[in-house]
């Protein structure tokens, strides 16, 4: 493989000269936008997509959970696509599948066909961002392969900064369908530069060694799980369906744990963890991406179903959080380099942990810069904590099992992602349903201040002309969305505490990666 993605690599050199390293970042890039927009611009659709199909935020959380899930378990293919089909293939085959995919969503007449359409961008992109570091790392020089990584960082954060923002106006002017529609016209120029200038190689002769036992069996394990847990506030936790899929994936995993260590080529490598450091590095990445992907999920559901933002204004939230950690990363990576990395992960999470500690506080009245501040503050822990999570994950690790800890590295951290979503929305309608019956039980006739909202309600609707038996209707409803929004809102809060306290607890184990790798030099 490498003698002939080399040569083809030289000749692409020699034909383009220098420029040829910036015409194969303009398609990285191109590439990496369209297929990183995806993953930012939806969350700002759920309420949309919700209205839309008359789905539950149970069903809708699949949305970004399938994408997640799918992207995850994805990325540990790419590197035997690389191998089989080489980088300009697989990266015209993954921009087609992502094109099938957005395509799906944006026609999509039911929300399980919306849901496929997501898989669809998420195992295009899993597949993606090791492909473009890859690709970028073999193109540049050794003494420049610093700045190249750099530049795929930037592509990572722009994205994620400027798609809720694109996605919002598009939702707010047109259609949140052509919210799918939007990458799109990415795709095209994007095919193009991939067929001219990414480097090429010969199809394999022989497939090379695989763990597809491994994949199915992970595939099993998530997909299970997350379905588990998104249905049991609504069948209830006892459902036959339920215990089943709970069953079916803790099943599934012994037998992954079983067969991945004694596999002859692991998906996982599993001895990476008998390693104290990168154990606990595995931890902290798995709370970060749990954090990083359900807080980019829960505020715009947040303050577009309680505050009543319009998606362009939820957009904007978020993307002041995106220009946050594009001020920090840079500043981020200067301090993992001076001191160890065990003191930025540790306040990192401690930093978010506050940040959610504080929105908890917010309700209908809280104003939009004090959300921006908020949203801020755990942007900066999380931008302080990442850079240092990858190098604490690759220091621990012996230099022959640096690609298979980067692997594992990502996937955990998507993951985390993807259940912390699961879970969490889990978590919300319980609470929801909690307090939802909590204040149902205050309403009585007995209750001075409910008699006095509904006799005002219906002195209002008196002056409209409407009949008694309507102004009694009319006014019930208004109770039961005021009781609601209430309800709501307390679960949200306790959402929000419940993200806080788990970072607060990460911090312990965060702290011992200090330890650990000083044992580990002793």
């Amino acid at each position: 493989m490498t003698a002939t993605a080399g040569a083809d690599g030289a000749a692409l050199h020699q034909r383009y000269g220098p420029l040829y390293v910036w015409l194969v970042t303009l398609t990285v890039m191109s590439g990496g936008v369209t297929m990183g927009l995806a993953s930012s611009m939806v969350n700002v659709a759920v309420p949309s997509v919700i209205g839309a199909f008359g789905v539950g935020l149970d069903q809708a959380q699949w949305m970004a959970t399938g994408f997640l899930a799918t992207m995850s378990a994805s990325m540990l293919v790419s590197s035997w696509l690389i191998e089989v089909l080489g980088q300009r293939i697989t990266f015209i085959a993954i921009l087609t599948i992502f094109g099938i995919g957005s395509f799906m969503c944006a026609m999509a007449p039911n929300m399980d066909i919306l849901i496929v359409g997501r898989v669809l961008q998420g195992a295009a992109n899993g597949v993606g961002q090791p492909l473009a570091m890859f690709t970028m790392f073999s193109v540049f020089p050794p003494e420049r392969r610093g700045m190249a990584i750099g530049i795929q960082g930037l592509v990572s954060v722009l994205a994620p900064t400027f798609g809720p923002i694109v996605g919002g106006i598009a939702i707010d002017s047109i259609s949140w369908r052509y919210l799918f529609f939007l990458p799109l016209p990415f795709c095209a120029p994007a095919f193009m530069l991939g067929l001219v200038f990414m480097p090429t190689r010969k199809l394999a002769k022989r497939l090379p060694p695989f763990d597809w036992v491994g994949l199915a069996l992970i595939l099993l394990i998530v997909f299970s799980a997350f379905s588990a847990i998104s249905n049991g506030p609504r069948a209830g936790w006892d459902a036959d369906s339920v215990v089943y899929r709970l069953c079916g994936s803790a099943i599934g995993l012994a037998v992954f744990i079983l067969w991945e260590l004694r596999a002859p080529y692991p998906l996982l490598d599993l001895s990476l963890f008998r390693n104290p450091q990168f154990a606990l590095t595995m931890v902290a990445g798995f709370v970060f991406g749990a954090g990083l992907f359900a807080s980019g999920y829960f505020i715009p559901i947040f303050v577009q179903t309680i505050q009543s933002y319009s998606a362009t204004r939820a957009g904007l939230l978020l993307a002041t959080g995106g220009v946050v950690m594009m001020i920090f990363f840079p500043i981020s990576g200067r301090i993992t380099d001076s001191i160890p990395a065990h003191i930025p992960i540790a306040t990192g999470l401690l930093i978010f942990g506050i940040g959610f500690f504080m929105i908890r506080a917010v309700d209908v009245n809280t104003t939009f810069w004090a959300m921006v501040a908020y949203t801020a503050i755990n942007r900066v822990g999380l931008s302080l904590a990442i850079p240092s999570l990858s190098v604490a994950a690759l220091r621990a690790v012996s230099a022959e099992k640096l690609a298979r800890a980067a692997s594992v590295g990502t996937f955990f951290r998507n993951f985390g992602g993807g259940l912390g979503i699961t879970l969490l929305t889990a978590f919300f309608l319980q609470r929801a349903q909690y307090h939802g019956e909590a204040f149902t039980d205050t309403q009585t006739w007995a209750n001075e201040t409910t008699m006095e909202l509904l006799a005002d309600i219906r002195h209002l609707l008196a002056g409209t002309g409407l009949p008694e038996v309507t102004q009694k209707a009319g006014a019930l409803n208004y109770l039961t969305e005021v009781l609601l929004a209430q309800a709501s809102t307390l679960a949200f809060k306790d959402t929000f505490l419940a993200i806080s306290i788990v970072a607060f607890l990460a911090v312990g184990p965060a702290w011992l990666i200090g330890r650990t790798g000083k044992r580990g030099q002793g």
